[in-house]
């Protein structure tokens, strides 16, 4: 049940950024990306980004050339969260795309 609500929550932080990115994408998109931002998403070494995934068995690093990127990344980030939540609702086991055990189930290709 727990991670049913987290769920809803982390669907509603997607949904959020989402209507943000659409109403001040001009806008965003002439700022400059923060530095701290760049060295997170793109150049640091994140603590398990690119190692549990749902979707993918590739790295997901984003571009990060401006504030827009940065906004698309965290909401983008929020919909692994999403994903990561339904899948902990049932029996299957997230894979780790770097110890060579990296499959994706076919109920979750494409998402």
């Amino acid at each position: 049940m727990a991670y049913n609500l987290n769920e809803a929550i982390e669907e509603h932080a997607f949904s959020t950024y989402d209507m943000f990115l659409k109403d001040h994408e001009d806008e965003l998109k002439k700022q400059p990306a923060p530095s701290i931002a760049k060295e997170y998403y793109r150049d640091g070494d994140l603590y398990m980004f690119d190692e549990i995934q749902t979707g993918t068995c590739e790295p997901r690093r984003p571009k990060i050339d401006n504030l827009y990127d940065v906004f698309v990344a965290i909401r983008d980030d929020e919909a692994e969260h999403v994903k990561t939540m339904a899948h902990l609702q049932t029996d299957l086991e997230l894979s780790n795309a770097h110890d060579g055990t990296c499959e994706v189930p076919d109920l979750f290709q494409g998402v």
